[in-house]
């Protein structure tokens, strides 16, 4: 298992833009982020997991229990396309756990 002390800002840097007037970090929209997730969408290195009762809607234990760090949720999320964690995340679901 992985040992992680960054999130994914640490990790991808982002773009500096304004929104509303106020200046932002974009990570969403950075090339290298853009880059890791098309990888992420074609890579095979993964296992399969059940979302376990205690877990449901929550990305951030399920990254905890996987990679023991709960700063990795958005890997999880990625991976499986959520948008609801509560209703993409429920308990007894089916999903993938990118191995690092």
């Amino acid at each position: 298992m992985a040992n992680f002390s960054n999130d994914r800002a640490s990790i991808f840097p982002g773009r500096v833009i304004s929104h509303r007037g106020k200046t932002i970090t974009d990570i969403g929209s950075s090339p290298a982020y853009l880059s890791f997730l098309n990888n992420q969408s074609t890579a095979t290195n993964y296992k399969v997991a059940v979302v376990p009762n205690d877990m449901e809607g929550r990305p951030d234990l399920l990254s905890y229990a996987a990679y023991g760090t709960a700063l990795m949720w958005w890997l999880i999320v990625e991976a499986n396309s959520v948008y609801d964690y509560e209703a993409d995340l429920k308990a007894g679901t089916q999903i993938i756990i990118p191995q690092l």
